[in-house]
């Protein structure tokens, strides 16, 4: 928060943090069914250095499932909607009543 920022501002950053609360209440289930994918899946690597090759493969079966979870618990969407209903904060709009929109609206 910037130093000295109005109560009205304030409201506004505590809306963002409420819609990110919102999101992140089912982020344990939506790891859950993006995990349930890939339990028992094998695979199986080869080359002069197999080391080498199994943690390159580890790393992108990593970078699949962290891409998996960012789009499906992503947040971008309401926070975004949030700010243009506040118009990031600039406008007369109660931060409380553009969280209850925004979580209408997007789900």
């Amino acid at each position: 928060m910037p130093e000295g920022a109005t109560e009205h501002v304030i409201e506004h950053e505590q809306g963002h943090r409420q819609i990110a609360e919102h999101y992140y209440q089912t982020a344990d289930k939506v790891a859950e069914q993006i995990a349930a994918a890939y339990l028992g899946k094998q695979v199986s690597a080869s080359g002069v250095d197999v080391n080498a090759e199994v943690n390159k493969l580890l790393q992108q079966i990593g970078a699949e499932i962290a891409a998996e979870y960012s789009k499906k618990l992503n947040p971008d969407l309401a926070q975004n909607r949030y700010d243009d209903i506040t118009d990031h904060s600039r406008n007369d709009v109660s931060a409380a009543e553009a969280v209850t929109q925004v979580l209408k609206d997007v789900q």
